[in-house]
């Protein structure tokens, strides 16, 4: 009979068995390479859908917050939050979780067919293994959390020096302090390089000590009871085992790599996490010109007077008034300017006329009537005003013409 032994399924004689067993074996092995490029883009795209879907969220509550909410923070931080925080929660927290449940099924795959050619020696390496990443896994977590906070915050420190020196340019060349912020840039860059390492290594430890452990293993508990019986045809007989279980472990920790490494950087991910949620559980409540039950502007348009009465106002944090008990009326068509010292109140009082900040005592009235809640955008919607500081988009003129 000239086939090959123990194959049964395809007809005809050794060498039409061995093209189909190659055939099947090249097959098979596109199909694994094609099938893993499928789930590596769907997770990246489901990742990156996430972290749109998530940096929409919170740019578009930011923009709903009260004027004093961006009085109180700090615009290079705001911009970290928005844009980078939200990035590596896709990174760090979204795609892991959908490695996790791959790597979980290719484990409980693997774990079946090493079982069956194993028996009990499967059992000690998969349970030694699992074992071993989750001590390894434990112990690194606590490390690689503080990296990654530590990492957040300096380039929290970074990008605030980033935005204050190129937002204050001239000064800088005019008072020739470029080495200090430049100094500042550096200092801050040389800190945060052992957590940068740190954040991207320890992630990857578990492996690099699991392989030489799952050999030592299976070498260990398979090979030293054959070398003790001294028997030569016991050693021979249990070597091609041990090389398969070799292989099979090889198999079996990229996936368990895979899984405990999603869920060491789902556990050091909590500090980004925390800090992205932060801004997703900002009200959105301030209301605009589409929102329901907002009269028409020309609805709200004062015919008489826009008055101030008995205004009190003081910044959040701040515990001195700006303002206090301040009353001014102004005829409608009339010029009214303020005058005064630096500090004195000027521009508080403009952002209050404004609907801007809103007075802890008294109110705005139009004609007599208060101005708050849904009147307060038609009311904004007939004001104009020249900002002390100009702010030009990166748009075309028109542009910035209709921005105003």
């Amino acid at each position: 009979n000239d086939q090959l032994p123990g194959i049964h399924v395809f007809g005809g004689d050794r060498p039409d068995q061995s093209l189909w067993l190659i055939g099947v074996f090249v097959l098979l092995a596109w199909v694994s390479s094609l099938t893993k490029l499928l789930l590596r883009y769907l997770q990246n795209s489901v990742s990156t859908e996430i972290w749109r879907d998530l940096s929409d969220q919170a740019f578009a509550r930011v923009l709903r917050q009260p004027f004093e909410y961006h009085l109180g923070r700090s615009t290079p931080e705001l911009a970290a939050q928005i844009l980078q925080n939200y990035d590596r929660i896709a990174a760090y927290a979204v795609r892991p979780v959908l490695q996790m449940i791959s790597a979980l099924c290719s484990i409980v795959l693997l774990s079946i067919g090493v079982l069956f050619i194993g028996r009990w020696l499967a059992v000690l390496l998969v349970g030694g293994l699992a074992l071993a990443y989750w001590l390894i896994t434990t112990l690194i977590t606590p490390p690689l959390r503080h990296a990654v906070r530590q990492r957040l915050r300096q380039e929290r420190e970074s990008n605030e020096i980033l935005y204050e020196s190129l937002g204050s340019i001239r000064d800088i060349q005019l008072t020739g302090a470029e080495p200090y912020f430049q100094g500042q840039f550096e200092r801050i860059a040389e800190r945060s390089k052992p957590y940068a390492v740190l954040a991207e290594l320890l992630p990857d430890v578990p492996r690099g000590l699991i392989e030489p452990l799952g050999i030592s293993l299976i070498f260990v508990v398979g090979a030293i009871p054959a070398l003790l019986t001294g028997n030569p045809q016991t050693i021979a007989s249990i070597l091609p085992f041990l090389a398969t279980m070799a292989v099979a472990a090889l198999r079996i920790t990229a996936p368990l790599q895979d899984l405990f490494r999603g869920v060491t950087m789902l556990r050091g991910s909590l500090p980004i996490v925390s800090s992205a949620l932060d801004l997703l559980d900002l009200p959105a409540d301030r209301p605009t010109l589409r929102t329901p039950g907002v009269p028409s502007a020309a609805g709200v348009f004062p015919r008489h007077t826009i008055r101030l009465q008995q205004v009190s106002y003081r910044y959040p944090g701040h515990q001195d008034w700006v303002l206090e008990d301040v009353s001014l009326s102004i005829p409608v068509g009339s010029r009214v300017a303020l005058v005064g010292s630096t500090g004195s109140g000027k521009s508080t009082t403009a952002n209050i006329l404004l609907g801007l900040l809103h007075p802890q005592q008294g109110q705005l009235e139009l004609d007599g009537i208060p101005v708050d809640g849904l009147d307060l955008p038609a009311w904004q919607a007939n004001c104009a005003q020249v900002p002390q500081t100009i702010t030009l988009l990166n748009r075309s003129v028109l542009e910035n013409v209709a921005f105003g």
